[in-house]
């Protein structure tokens, strides 16, 4: 059994995942030292926690595939976990929730000392109820190695339940690593040393800190104790030292590791965090040596910060540990930037602070779309938000035939063909409300939308625009905010519900000030601004009726208001932004306290207006058709290109454009309201209207075959410069430069990324 986890020290990763089985909790910290807590004292919290939970959000922050085991109950301390786990990037899926339990809890208080006194309720939460779901065997099924912590020995039947994780995870080549983080609370529990000596039987990586080492061991030497540990079968062992370092053993070699120097704060979960960080660098093939600095820095940082789980930390993290100390420097660790959906609710009170930032909504089912999307959001290092609307994906499928979950599945195929962590990712759902149903009666379309709601939430999105404001049948086009909120409450109870199935806390925006989904039905020479008093009385009248629903934590998420700026485009006109004529409107998020707004529509804006939206608070920028103008404009050029370059390859090849124009034709429904004119003007506007109706068609078979014949034509060829200076002028520089690659399908998503550059620059903080 030694020689499995080893195999991995060639270079190569390990395939699947790492999945950790076990307690999840809250910590709750007294804010001054002292002898326990036996006097009313001041305290902190909660704070995510659990050692297995800890270990496996720092394999989730290091954008390792990873998921976890465990039981927790239908209330606050789980969602507390569930959403900092899958901000991080842990499968969530196998944590199964009991409402006829509570989640697990900590009272800590530290001595004079340094020490620290615990009040646990673990043993009878709702952990002693973990087993192995189908959503487990299914995670087991995916993954490639177990972790197992001493703590989550606690009863029989999790011993249990762990001892078939290892022969699962065995029986598929993978590998086992065991912490035995032997509390003294614990210790002497019926059966514990028992089920630790199985497990230290049955791991292939043994990581114990200190006097650990010797505890279960006959020898009480080091030495001793590590060569009577390698007879078990085990194959490598990894002592903690804490203050100093760290040290390796297997039976070819033996390293140490110094301690990083940081000033500790809180040192619950560091040797969670070490041990998490030295697994995920191993089995993707790291050096010993790396993968042991790479785990002292992680331990390092995660004393850094005053609570169990709020130390994990990033590749990024670690590389500015390391290379601070190499230079001698004492890190004042910064708060990191906020992760997953988390970043919503920090653009308000940025604000406020005098530090403006925004976030790019790209609403967009193309593929080549939503890699440009993550490729500009891998280099700027942020999160992408990636949205869809009601009407593009939907429980009935929309007009993409996607589901929220197949839309998800989607994305993070994408992310994952980009390499972009999912950690990273933000699903939204766009005005979300009735509107694909508008032609049924009230009841039964708001029915459809609840579905609708429900199957976005269960499918992990975490940003709702609730938008309920258009009529339906025999009821006038808009409603009045009365009817507007009541209806939004509903839906937000619907999405609350699901969310506590789900475990997640989703993110909400209100308000409808823009046009139709879709985009608008005419030219807009004139766009009106949102009066000032309309964003005040949509929240005011939202407020109480969410209130009186009982969702005042529907109300702590609202994050935004959708208005109108003032930007609009049409078929062949654009309304840019005039920070004169919106100064009432941003004036009034002054009355709106942890607010911003949600400006839609922002296609064709220029940088220098895009950053000024985000200035005036405008900080969530919606874009779509001017993305996929970008990639029609791309892939119309490379066709003219491919049949001056390769004729002879295929010369009975129709047109990228006229397959186009012959799928618009075949079914107008998508461009017929909203282009008019004659025939000559409606075909110059079905390929090359700001409106792109033409986005439509792209998902559409014939029309994803031709642009695959497209890039199959060019495959391996390299555009010469006059011909990219001829058709896309725009890269002309960078291809002479050799910083642009001049193949067809890079220049088909830089095409996209210049426009998402803009967007970039202005939402960066100011």
């Amino acid at each position: 059994m030694g020689n499995g986890f080893m195999a991995f020290g060639d270079g190569t990763a390990a395939p699947g995942g790492i999945v950790t089985i076990g307690e999840i909790l809250v910590e709750i910290m007294a804010t001054e030292p002292g002898h326990g807590f036996r006097e009313p004292i001041g305290l902190v919290g909660p704070f995510p926690s659990g050692a297995p939970a800890i270990f496996i959000d720092q394999v989730g922050k290091l954008g390792f595939p990873c998921g976890m085991v465990s039981c927790v109950g239908a209330d606050d301390f789980a969602l507390v976990n569930l959403e900092r786990l899958a901000a991080d990037g842990v499968d969530v899926s196998a944590i199964e929730t009991d409402p006829d339990q509570t989640t697990g809890s900590a009272f800590v208080r530290y001595r004079p000392g340094g020490e620290r006194d615990f009040v646990y309720n673990i043993r009878n939460s709702a952990v002693g109820r973990t087993r192995l779901t189908e959503a487990a065997h299914e995670l087991l099924r995916r993954s490639s190695h177990l972790h197992v912590m001493g703590s989550s020995l606690a009863s029989g039947r999790i011993i249990e339940e762990i001892k078939t994780a290892i022969d699962i995870i065995k029986g598929q080549g993978g590998t086992v690593s065991f912490d035995p983080n032997i509390r003294k609370e614990i210790l002497d529990a019926p059966g514990m040393r028992e089920a630790l000596g199985y497990m230290l039987a049955h791991c292939d990586i043994y990581l114990p800190s200190g006097d650990e080492l010797t505890l279960l061991t006959e020898s009480k030497s080091e030495g001793g104790a590590i060569a009577e540990i390698f007879g078990l079968g085990v194959s490598a062992i990894v002592i903690k030292h804490g203050a100093q370092g760290a040290s390796y053993h297997d039976a070819r070699e033996h390293r140490r590791q110094p301690a990083f120097t940081v000033t500790e704060i809180d040192p619950t979960g560091a040797g969670d965090c070490f041990g998490a960080t030295f697994i995920t660098c191993r089995l993707q093939g790291r050096s010993v040596s790396e993968c042991l600095r790479y785990a002292a820095a992680s331990g390092a940082l995660a004393v850094t910060r005053k609570g169990p789980m709020e130390g994990t930390a990033t590749f990024a993290e670690l590389d500015a540990l390391i290379v601070s100390q190499r230079r001698g420097i004492l890190p004042d660790r910064p708060a990191p930037p906020a992760q997953g959906a988390g970043i919503l609710a920090e653009l308000a009170p940025a604000r406020a602070e005098g530090r403006p930032f925004g976030i790019t909504s790209v609403c967009s089912a193309h593929p080549l779309v939503i890699e440009a999307a993550l490729l500009q959001a891998r280099e700027d290092g942020t999160t992408a938000l990636i949205e869809a609307t009601c009407n593009q994906v939907n429980h009935r499928g929309g007009y993409t035939g996607m589901t929220p979950a197949d839309f998800r599945d989607f994305v993070h195929a994408v992310a994952e063909d980009v390499g972009f962590p999912r950690a990273r990712i933000i699903l939204g759902g766009d005005h979300l409300g009735p509107s694909p149903w508008k032609s049924l009666l009230a009841e039964d379309a708001m029915a459809e939308a609840a579905a609708m709601v429900e199957a976005y939430v269960q499918a992990g999105f975490l940003k709702l625009h609730l938008d309920t404001s258009m009529g339906c049948a025999g009821e006038p086009v808009a409603l009045a905010d009365q009817q507007t909120a009541e209806r939004a409450a509903r839906l937000a109870a619907v999405a609350e519900q699901a969310a506590l199935m789900a475990g997640t806390r989703p993110y909400y925006v209100i308000g409808t000030e823009v046009p139709t989904p879709g985009g608008a039905l005419e030219a807009v020479p004139e766009t009106q601004v949102t009066a000032p008093e309309a964003p005040l009385a949509t929240y005011g009248i939202h407020k109480h009726i969410f209130m009186s629903e009982g969702l005042k934590s529907v109300l702590d998420r609202v994050v935004a208001l959708v208005v109108q700026p003032g930007v609009e485009h049409g078929n062949e006109t654009v309304t840019r932004y005039d920070p004169e004529a919106a100064t009432a409107l941003t004036a009034s998020l002054g009355q709106l306290p942890g607010l911003v707004f949600e400006a839609h529509a922002t296609d064709y804006q220029t940088p220098a207006a895009l950053a000024a939206l985000v200035r005036d608070g405008f900080a969530i920028l919606k874009v779509g058709p001017a993305l996929t103008f970008a990639l029609r404009e791309a892939l119309y050029a490379l066709d003219e290109i491919a049949a001056i370059l390769v004729p002879e390859l295929d010369p009975e090849v129709e047109p990228l454009p006229a397959v186009m124009e012959r799928l618009m034709l075949l079914n107008p429904d998508h461009w017929r309201s909203h282009y008019h004119g004659d025939t000559a003007n409606l075909s110059i506007l079905r390929h090359y209207s700001y409106s792109d109706r033409i986005r439509y068609y792209w998902p559409e078979a014939e029309a994803v075959m031709a642009v695959d014949r497209l890039f199959q034509r060019l495959d391996g060829v390299v555009i010469p410069p006059p011909l990219i200076s001829q058709f896309l002028p725009r890269f002309h520089e960078r291809v002479e430069a050799g910083t642009l690659t001049a193949t067809a399908r890079t220049l088909s998503v830089e095409a996209v990324r210049d426009v998402l550059r803009g967007y970039a620059a202005a939402c960066r903080p100011r």
